[in-house]
Parts: structure tokens; sequence; C-alpha cells
């Protein structure tokens, strides 16, 4: 996040509440239909890579009916951070080299940060399975 300045992290900021709050049922829907196109630019998160990973297999496993303890509000923005990975319209565009995904792992860390207790959940339901 240091490549970033004051007024892009707040303008992430905003956009991840803006993006969030307005997430609907159908908004998820399509996520799943970005599956491809979010797992291949997943590989740019850097440190953040990790929770792209958990955070789109509690989307799997919430499909799926296997998990559903989750809130929506998580589950909004989870669905949010990953519309945002895809889409071609972001803070810092894609394909400025070296900082082009950075606005996209911020995205990410917020999911992580705000929602880091139903994230402990989640792992320890998938963990609890594996047992």
């Amino acid at each position: 996040m240091d490549e970033l300045n004051q007024n892009d992290r707040e303008r992430i900021h905003k956009t991840f509440e803006y993006g969030t709050n307005g997430f609907t049922e159908d908004d998820l829907e399509k996520v799943r239909a970005e599956g491809d196109a979010a797992e291949e630019k997943s590989q740019y998160l850097g440190d953040q890579q990790g929770s792209f990973s958990v955070l789109w297999g509690m989307l799997h496993d919430y499909w799926s009916g296997e998990y559903k303890a989750v809130p929506w509000k998580f589950l909004a923005a989870t669905g949010f951070a990953v519309t945002y990975l895809v889409s071609p319209l972001d803070i810092v565009p894609d394909f400025i080299p070296l900082v082009g995904f950075v606005d996209d792992a911020t995205v990410f860390a917020l999911v992580v940060s705000a929602y880091n207790s139903e994230l402990d959940a989640y792992r320890k339901w998938k963990k609890e399975r594996k047992n």
C-alpha cells in the first residue's frame, strides 16, 4: 500500500464501501462467471494472493451449499473484491507496470482486515472438515 498516495487510498476505501453496500445476489452470481479471469489475475496480487485463494474457496463452498454460516456483508465484500480484481476500471489501472494491481491487493487487504473473525471461522470450519 506504500505505492499509493493518500488520495488514492481514500478513493479505494470509498469505492470499497460503495461497492460492498450496493452488492446484490445477482452480482454474486456474476462473480462466479468471472472465475477464470479472477484466478488468472490473482497471480498479480502479491502478498494478497493467499487471501484471494481462501476467499475464493469460501465462495465456492458457499455456492455449493456446504458453507452457509457466512454473513451477507462478508459475501458482498468478498464478491466486490473479486469484481474489482477483474474489472478494467480501477483506481490505478492494471496496465501500469509494478503498481497496476496495488489497488486490487488493497481491496483484498480491506476484506481480510474488516472480516478477520469471519475468515478465521471459515478456516476453522475448513480444517474441521479435513479431520
